[in-house]
């Protein structure tokens, strides 16, 4: 079985707000908020907050 690609970007909502979106091969796309600027989201893109989050949702061991 092939391995689900999951991909991410940042989106700015307004100053000093950002979220996550998470898209799903035929699937409804998630949000992850609550970042303050684009690194930060960044930060959790590039680092292991993010593989935890993926191993939440059943993508990675």
């Amino acid at each position: 079985m092939a391995k689900t690609k999951v991909t991410f970007r940042a989106v700015r909502i307004a100053d000093g707000e950002w979220k996550i979106l998470a898209d799903y091969p035929d699937h409804e796309q998630r949000e992850i908020s609550g970042f303050t600027s684009k690194a930060d989201a960044d930060d959790w893109m590039n680092g292991d907050r993010k593989i935890a989050w993926l191993r939440s949702q059943g993508y990675a061991k």
